[in-house]
C-alpha cells in the first residue's frame, strides 16, 4: 500500500490533511479516490492507515482508521558525515542511505570538496521519497552543511566514531565494530572525491575517529558511504 510522509501540524484529532506536490501524485499518478485507502507515517515511528474522504487541487484529507504505536525504527543509529561531492551525487548517497536505514547524515565541506552549494530542501524531499519508498517508519534528518574543521569541533555524542580512509592498512571496519559491539550510536565520516588529506585524517583522530579500512580495494564517494553505512548495520544488527 502506498505511504505517505505527513508533519504532526497535518494530523488534527482523527483528521490527516495533506497538501503540495502529495496531492498531484495521489490523486493524478495514482489515480486514488474518495474512500480508497492509503498510509501515512509522521517520522517518529508512527503510522496511520487512511481513508480518503475529500480532495480538491490543493487539498486531500483523510480519515484515520488506525495508527500503530512508536516502535524504534533501526536498534543502531548511524550518523553518515558525508564530504560534499559534485553534481547530483550528493542525491545517490542520500537515497541509498535512506534505504539501509542511516539515522542522520550530516554534509561537509572539506579540503578536497569541489562543490560548494548546499541543496538542504531537496536533500529533505530525497529522504522523504526514500523512506517512503522503503517502507521505513522515520525520514533521517539532514543537516546543515558544516566546515570539517566545525564538524569536528563539535562534542559530538556518539559511541564510536569511524573515518574509513585508503592509508589505512591494519584496521578494518569489521574488526573495530566486533571490538566495540555494544555501540548503539555510531558516527561515519566520508571524505570527497579524493579522500580526505592527511592533516583531515590526523585532525579526525584527534577528534576520536577512528581509521578503518573498508576492503581492499578504493571505492568512489558515492559507493563509499552507503556501503559503510550497509555494513555497519549488519554487523552491528546481529
Amino acid at each position: 500500500m502506498n505511504r505517505f510522509y505527513v508533519l504532526p501540524s497535518q494530523i488534527t484529532g482523527e483528521t490527516i490533511t495533506i497538501s503540495g506536490s502529495d496531492v498531484k501524485h495521489i490523486k493524478s499518478v495514482l489515480r486514488k479516490d474518495i474512500g480508497d485507502e492509503i498510509v501515512c507515517f509522521d517520522g517518529s515511528g508512527k503510522e496511520y492507515l487512511t481513508r480518503i474522504v475529500s480532495f480538491d487541487k490543493q487539498m486531500i484529507k483523510l480519515a484515520i482508521l488506525s495508527s500503530t504505536n512508536p516502535f524504534i525504527d533501526h536498534p543502531i543509529s548511524i550518523t553518515l558525515a558525508q564530504g560534499l561531492p559534485k553534481s547530483s551525487k550528493m542525491d545517490d548517497i542520500i537515497r541509498k542511505s535512506t534505504e539501509l536505514g542511516v539515522h542522520e547524515i550530516i554534509p561537509v565541506l572539506t579540503e578536497r570538496s569541489v562543490a560548494k552549494g548546499e541543496k538542504s530542501e531537496r536533500w529533505k524531499k530525497i529522504a522523504k521519497e526514500a523512506a517512503q519508498q522503503s517502507g521505513r517508519k522515520a525520514v533521517p534528518g539532514i543537516k546543515e552543511l558544516l566546515s570539517i574543521e566545525k564538524f569536528l569541533s563539535i562534542n559530538h555524542p556518539y559511541e564510536l566514531k569511524l573515518v574509513p580512509w585508503e592509508g589505512e592498512h591494519q584496521k578494518s571496519l569489521k574488526a573495530v565494530l566486533k571490538e566495540n559491539e555494544n555501540a548503539k550510536t555510531i558516527c561515519v565520516l566520508i571524505g570527497p572525491e579524493g579522500g580526505f588529506s592527511h592533516e583531515e585524517v590526523q585532525k579526525a583522530a584527534s577528534a576520536g575517529f577512528i581509521s578503518v579500512s573498508l576492503g581492499r580495494t578504493i571505492l568512489r564517494t558515492e559507493t563509499a558511504g552507503p556501503a559503510a553505512v550497509a555494513m555497519v548495520m549488519c554487523e552491528m544488527s546481529e
